[in-house]
């Protein structure tokens, strides 16, 4: 069942759809904006457009942060009301804000490699803190392993390359897309094989229990079918690697509160 109810992540958690749904805009946008300035830096209109998905992404995704903490003004309150550099969630709501100002600056002016450079360092912070912002928590799941970080910016490059293959369907970018998947599933795996003792019941709910659904989906429709498709079908197996994206991040979050 999917668990739309969220409160304060600063205290209980209890996270569900709008968690998973910012964990995902973030990791995907971002994630293709990373790789148009990494890797294709020449070509100005893509990262442009990176940028613009990329800031779309980053402003929705506080907006769902908005919903999480309940009342906008709390958002603006953690924002302003001092500076507390050891909050994973202040950083986290200033890495959104600055992101999404130098994503925006990127898409509207022309801008030296430097500072498209200087904001893909921020949301490279927006995409990695997302699980630093688990590990923090009691979870075991989240904080058994110290790989939760890794799987989220491998998953971030996976389906960030994805995204770009739909408008952008290049041998080069389905070679880092292949690599990064296979990055992104040996991470997987050794993350639940070094949570198990620690959080076993999280990982049986993945393996044979209520979340299985997201696991296997995610195993089969969003990692091996696009590894068999992606130099057949791009179009679909983008789609496919897209869908396997939302439902990795759903389950890790789920798994976390089983």
């Amino acid at each position: 069942m999917i668990t739309i109810n969220l409160p304060n992540p600063m205290g209980e958690e209890h996270w569900g759809l709008w968690i998973a749904l910012y964990f995902f805009l973030a990791g995907t946008t971002g994630g293709a904006y990373l790789l148009s300035v990494l890797f294709y830096g020449k070509d100005q209109g893509l990262v442009r457009r990176s940028a613009l998905w990329a800031f779309l992404g980053v402003a929705v995704g506080a907006g769902l942060l908005v919903i999480d903490l309940g009342q906008p003004l709390r958002f603006l309150n953690l924002l302003l009301n001092g500076f507390h550099p050891a909050s994973v969630m202040w950083l986290g709501s200033w890495f959104l804000v600055l992101a999404g100002a130098g994503l925006l600056w990127v898409y509207l002016k022309p801008t030296s490699r430097g500072v498209q450079q200087g904001v893909a360092v921020l949301v490279a912070l927006v995409v990695g803190y997302t699980a630093v912002l688990l590990m923090q928590t009691a979870k075991p799941f989240w904080n058994a392993s110290p790989l939760l970080p890794w799987l989220f910016l491998a998953s971030a490059a996976t389906a960030g390359g994805a995204l770009l293959q739909l408008w952008y369907p290049h041998e080069k970018l389905s070679r880092l897309v292949i690599a990064s998947a296979l990055v992104e599933g040996a991470v997987l795996a050794l993350h639940l094989i070094w949570t198990y003792p620690a959080a076993t019941p999280g990982v049986l709910a993945l393996l044979v229990g209520p979340l299985a659904w997201a696991f296997w989906g995610f195993v089969v429709v969003g990692w091996v079918l696009p590894l068999f498709l992606e130099r057949r079908n791009v179009a679909l197996a983008a789609l496919l690697t897209l869908v396997g994206a939302f439902l990795l991040r759903y389950f890790v979050v789920m798994a976390g509160q089983v």
